[in-house]
């Protein structure tokens, strides 16, 4: 997964592109706009986009990957809003490196 952000992580910082949430409940009825952000900030999975020369330096075991599909503490970092190529707002957090708890390798 390419960084496409601008913006290049420091210390032990990672971005996340945070998996999109739903527009609609289980029971298939539409959320409003600040129901759905409120999910949106409380979800959990993305895809790591990149990592900062010193994130993980201190880990034992497998270290996550730009391109893999993570597990994240809920909240955690700053959620970020960037624009892509289609003029569309795309979510990312920037995150420390410990709050990454799992690596999903499938789903």
């Amino acid at each position: 997964m390419e960084n496409n952000t601008g913006i290049i992580p420091v210390e032990y910082h990672v971005i996340i592109k945070v998996e999109k949430v739903d527009d609609k409940s289980a029971g298939g009825i539409f959320l409003s706009e600040i129901s759905q952000e409120r999910e949106q900030m409380a979800h959990d999975k993305g895809w790591v986009v990149a990592i900062s020369d010193m994130a993980f330096s201190d880990w034992n075991g497998r270290i996550p990957q730009p391109g893999e599909k993570v597990i994240f503490n809920k909240y955690a970092g700053s959620l970020i809003k960037v624009r892509n190529d289609k003029k569309e707002f795309e979510d990312f957090r920037l995150c420390n490196d410990k709050d990454i708890v799992a690596i999903l390798l499938k789903e």
